[in-house]
Parts: structure tokens; C-alpha cells; sequence
């Protein structure tokens, strides 16, 4: 299999941000993928950093980023810690979401002058 990082010990929080976002923003709006898609980019021994990226994930979305998802339902993980949730769970990026450097700005519809009507592009990366 090839990885994107070669085989970490211990990838960065930092590292694994920037891969859940890699791969979110390769998506159109609303698509989703799976924490283990993050963690095999970090080589083969891929599920011993699962624990991370979901704690990562978990920042992520306290800070606005992305959601996470279970059977196309958000759950709130303020109510249940993101380990206690049994089952499979996605990732995607906060809806009308613009990432900045500051990761503050949020689309606003009045700046939107998508006038072709494609809501697939991602600005700021």
C-alpha cells in the first residue's frame, strides 16, 4: 500500500489535521470520509494511531471544522465522549465552510457569487 507519510510511530496532531483536511477538501461539499482514511496515510501499522485521529477529529470539530457523522446524523460530541461512540462514525467538512488561516471566516451567502450554480469548489488551500 502506498502512504502519503512514511510509517510514523507517532504522527502529530498537526499531521493528522492536515491530512483529515487533505482529504476533505478533495471531496464535494457534504461528501465524507472515514477516520481510518487519515490513519492509513500514516503506513501500515494504520490502527494503532485510530485513538489520535479520532481525538484529533474531536478538536476539529470543537473548533468548527468539520462534523462528524453516523448514519447521516451529527452527533453532538459535547454530550458523548467521540471513543464512546459505538459503530462507525465519518468526517466532513462544516457546511458552507471556508478554511482560512485563522479558520474564523464563515461563507457568507452575500459574498457567494457562484453564478453557475457549481457548489463543488473550495477556496482558501
Amino acid at each position: 500500500m502506498k502512504t502519503r507519510w512514511m510509517d510514523h510511530d507517532a504522527p502529530s496532531n498537526n499531521d493528522i489535521r492536515d491530512e483529515i483536511l487533505r482529504l476533505l477538501m478533495t471531496l464535494k461539499r457534504g461528501e465524507s470520509i472515514c477516520p481510518s482514511d487519515a490513519a492509513r496515510a500514516f503506513g501500515s501499522k494504520w490502527r494503532q494511531h485510530m485513538p489520535l485521529v479520532r481525538e484529533v477529529a474531536a478538536d476539529m470539530v470543537r473548533d468548527g471544522m468539520i462534523e462528524v457523522v453516523q448514519r447521516d446524523e451529527v452527533v453532538d460530541i459535547d454530550e458523548r465522549d467521540i471513543e464512546s461512540i459505538k459503530g462507525p462514525i465519518r468526517l466532513r467538512l462544516m457546511p458552507k465552510r471556508i478554511i482560512h488561516g485563522d479558520n474564523d471566516a464563515e461563507d457568507d451567502d452575500a459574498e457567494d457569487d457562484d453564478s453557475d450554480g457549481d457548489d463543488s469548489d473550495r477556496t482558501g488551500f
